[in-house]
């Protein structure tokens, strides 16, 4: 069997730049968070407000991590919804200034009465 020192090479570089790829630290990220839990009752108007603030969280860079409506209560009283939004490169002010803003606050008027939620605004790093 004829050994292909090429071939050799290529793999020993590729492997060395993997390794050394993960042994380089990364720099933390940092994400503004917001985190819903509660109840939402059907009702058609809240499709109005499904589409309204979908296209203002990806207008602010904002990406769904999970948004379910059945998750698995382990403890607590909270309803089954469960919204879990990240916005890379974000702050927590970030995160106050869009739930403050009036284009959002309109949208908050809009759900009331159909929903019982914690909402939680958090900046992560990782």
């Amino acid at each position: 069997m004829k050994l292909n020192i090429t071939a050799l090479v290529g793999v020993a570089a590729g492997s060395l730049g993997v390794v050394i790829g993960v042994l380089i630290p990364k720099p933390l990220q940092t994400y503004g968070l917001a985190v819903v839990t509660g109840t939402t009752r059907p009702d058609p108007a809240m499709q109005g407000y499904v589409d309204k603030v979908d296209a203002l969280i990806e207008q602010w860079g904002c990406e769904y991590i999970a948004r379910e409506r059945n998750t698995l209560m382990m403890e607590g009283d909270g309803g089954p919804l469960t919204v879990v939004m990240a916005c890379p490169g974000s702050t927590l002010q970030n995160g106050i200034d869009l739930y403050n803003s009036p284009e959002y606050q309109e949208l908050v008027e809009q759900r009331k009465p159909f929903t019982d939620w914690d909402f939680r605004l958090v900046q992560g790093r990782f």
